[in-house]
This record gives C-alpha cells, structure tokens and sequence, in this order.
C-alpha cells in the first residue's frame, strides 16, 4: 500500500510540473489502520518515540530520493488488549521525497507509526504526505486504534 501511494504521488508531482505544490489529503489514524490490515505485507503498529541522529536527515535545499536512517523506537506495540506491550527495537527510517518535498519526522516525538515488517528489519516508511506517519496523536485516535485491533467499529470518524 505504501508503495502504491509513493508511486501514484511520484507520478502525480511529475505530471504537475515544478510550479505546482504537493497536493495531500490527511489521512485519518483509522484509514491508515485499515489500510496496513489489508495490506499484502505485515505491519506493526508502534506508538512511541524515535531516537536517532538528526545530522542523518537530508538537507532540504538538496533532496535525495529516499533516505534511510537507523533510528531506536522506545514505546508501546499494539496488540489485540491495545497499546500493551513495552518494546525498544531497532527501526529504520526510511524518509521520502516528491520533488522539493520531503519527509520530516522529529527524534523524541510522539508517533503514532505503521511499522512495515521486513524480512530483517522494521521499516517506517514517511512520505511527504505523512500518510502512516501521525505525530502527537490525540487519546482519540489512539482510543479508536485499539478499538481497531480489539474488533470494534473501525471506521474513521
């Protein structure tokens, strides 16, 4: 699912030309839920803060196409009784651009992140639109997420 949202923004700012901005629809926490359950690939749900050395971002005046950053989560993982289980992984960051936009993401703030499970490795995927990616989550978005994982209603709100 990511990769299908990366390439239809890539295709999407390249059509537009260098004159248009990046056009986002916010994703709401639960879509994003979702989005990851019906996904081919295996998703963790993290909420939490990310560690890492903020040197490693990319310059914005000199964007790469996809950074790759080691970073440390420290938090919660959802399971099925909620954000209930204490873990501290090792998970790379893997930051996009669409043209001069870039993803941001801040060490030591609260992320909500849907985590890919990779063969070897956790992936947080951010592209500029932060579509997996939700900083400073709201109690009710982390209520409605565990309401998700429980078998509640899971439609965004």
């Amino acid at each position: 699912m990511i990769k299908h949202l990366t390439i239809a923004a890539t295709a999407l700012a390249v059509v537009a030309g260098p004159a248009s901005a990046l056009s986002c629809s916010a994703t709401h926490p639960v879509a994003a839920y979702n989005a990851v359950a019906n996904a081919e690939e295996s998703f963790v749900i993290l909420h939490g803060e990310f560690d890492f050395d903020v040197k490693k971002v990319p310059d914005v005046n000199a964007p790469p196409v996809e950074a790759r950053i080691p970073t440390q989560f420290t938090g919660k993982l959802l399971t099925g009784d909620g954000f209930t289980d204490d873990v501290e992984v090792a998970v790379t960051l893997a930051l996009s651009c669409v043209g001069p936009w870039c993803a941001r993401v801040s060490p030591k703030t609260d992320y909500l992140a849907y985590v890919l499970q990779a063969e070897e490795e956790l992936i947080f995927s951010v592209d500029p639109c932060y579509a997996f990616a939700f900083s400073n989550p709201a109690d009710e978005y982390i209520e409605a997420i565990e309401q998700c994982a429980a078998g509640g209603e899971c439609e965004p709100k």
